[in-house]
């Protein structure tokens, strides 16, 4: 299928991406990966919010990757201030600053093989995974070659280059219950 054909075909209840002539369809999503999305949203939407950094979207607004070429849904994206121009209604036509993805079981190769390497040869300059299932929450960095490098966690937290200020403890996504947003937000410096 073209992108043409796919843009012309999926709508907002479609639950598919495109990736170089091929749709690929996404499963339903867990209770859990859904809590953990609307989450991370609402703990992020927050932060750049205040800061009046630039825009946050998801689950299910498009990144257009030229590189292979794609068409793809992370479950969160940042576009800074400065890229707003590269945004139109349902979709961004380049790589997102900032993109998480959380992790389902159909979803491990896409996310930990395929988007990690197209999202990184497109440019996206910080790549979270949040996976329920190992419970585990990775940052991975563009450094100064275009590739991703993984960033350790400091005392406990992970710490956004895109998003100055802005930090998240490894485990916050899978305690149960998540975290309170805005006592988080609180602990983060203006």
């Amino acid at each position: 299928m073209s992108e043409e054909e796919f843009v012309d075909w999926a709508d907002e209840d479609t639950h598919a991406e495109w990736v170089n002539g091929k749709v690929e369809l996404k499963m339903p999503i867990s209770d859990v990966h859904d809590d953990i999305q609307f989450w991370l949203r609402s703990l992020i939407q927050s932060f750049v919010d205040r800061r009046s950094l630039g825009k946050v979207r998801g689950p299910q607004f498009t990144i257009r990757l030229p590189q292979k070429p794609s068409r793809r849904d992370p479950d969160l994206i940042f576009v800074s201030a400065g890229r707003l121009s590269l945004m139109g209604k349902t979709f961004m036509d380049g790589p997102a600053d900032l993109a998480i993805e959380v992790v389902l079981p159909d979803s491990i190769a896409r996310d930990y093989r395929e988007k990690y390497f197209e999202y990184e040869a497109a440019g996206v300059r910080e790549y979270w995974i949040v996976d329920p299932l190992s419970q585990t929450t990775t940052l991975h960095v563009l450094d100064k070659n275009g590739k991703f490098e993984v960033i350790a966690a400091k005392e406990g937290k992970l710490h956004s280059v895109v998003l100055n200020g802005f930090w998240l403890r490894e485990a916050d996504p899978f305690k149960n219950p998540l975290p309170d947003v805005q006592e988080l937000l609180t602990e983060m410096p203006v």
